[in-house]
């Protein structure tokens, strides 16, 4: 299978930010270059796991993590796979990304939800019918976004909601992590939900604005939302990254609490 382009598998679609452009001279051609800021998938073939807090009041509280690890099938193309937990160590996401010449693309994402019948992980597939989900060569045109919708029904309500997200690029800037200054890139996002309870009647949006930083080499390690009509943000951080050794003891460690 050859790797084809994003351009080629699904339009881009347009927006109006007034997102700033990046500094003109790092600039080519009205695009930025962004694949070394997004997760360093040809280096993940051992895996790692990425740790993300919440920020409130200057208090760190934990979110989540995301079990990252790279393969290649028979014909060399490169897929990330993500396996979330969340902060009582269980897992509830599973996502596959194919790592093409111009960006990422979703071909897989699957959410987790323990049966209490059984005790047991249940699957409930997540439809994708848009799956850019990272350009590489990002457009600076400030119209321009890259669009990412899937729709999904989980228990206990099995409402279907359907997310929009359009992502464009914002800026070339310094990020301070791990009290070090980094290369970084900005992105921003709008995020709507549009949820309807087909049984019962029943119908809402939810919209977010999202800022999203990457770090060069490393990956997501801020990100802050904003819903429409509520105040303050929430803040999500990285604030550490484990070995896959480190992060199965956290797990052993988890499940002797809970025997």
């Amino acid at each position: 299978m050859k790797t084809r382009s994003l351009i080629s598998l699904i339009p881009l679609l347009f927006i109006y930010s007034c997102t700033p452009l990046p500094e003109p001279e790092k600039a080519e051609h009205n695009s930025f270059y962004t694949k070394a800021y997004y997760y360093p998938a040809e280096e993940l073939e051992a895996g790692k796991v990425y740790e993300y807090v919440i920020v409130h009041d200057g208090e760190e509280y934990l979110s989540h993590f995301w079990h990252l690890q790279s393969e290649k099938d028979q014909e060399g193309n490169l897929f990330l796979i993500w396996n979330r937990y969340n902060a009582q160590l269980q897992k509830d996401q599973y996502i596959k990304e194919w790592i093409i010449e111009d960006g990422v693309i979703t071909k897989e994402y699957k959410f987790f939800v323990l049966d209490s019948a059984t005790n047991k992980l249940k699957e409930y597939p997540n439809d994708v019918s848009q799956n850019v989900v990272f350009p590489f060569n990002a457009s600076t045109d400030t119209a321009m976004a890259y669009r990412f919708v899937c729709e999904m029904k989980l228990p206990p309500d099995f409402l279907t909601a359907k997310l929009i997200r359009d992502r464009k690029f914002g800026s070339s800037t310094k990020f301070n992590y791990k009290d070090q200054e980094v290369d970084a890139v900005a992105f921003t996002c709008t995020d709507l939900y549009d949820i309807e309870n087909v049984e019962e009647g029943g119908f809402w949006n939810i919209k977010k604005a999202v800022v999203e930083i990457y770090a060069k080499g490393t990956g997501l390690v801020y990100q802050e939302e904003k819903r429409a009509g509520q105040q303050g943000s929430e803040v999500t951080k990285l604030r550490t990254i484990y070995s896959i050794e480190e992060f199965e003891n956290l797990l052993k460690s988890k499940n002797a609490e809970n025997r």
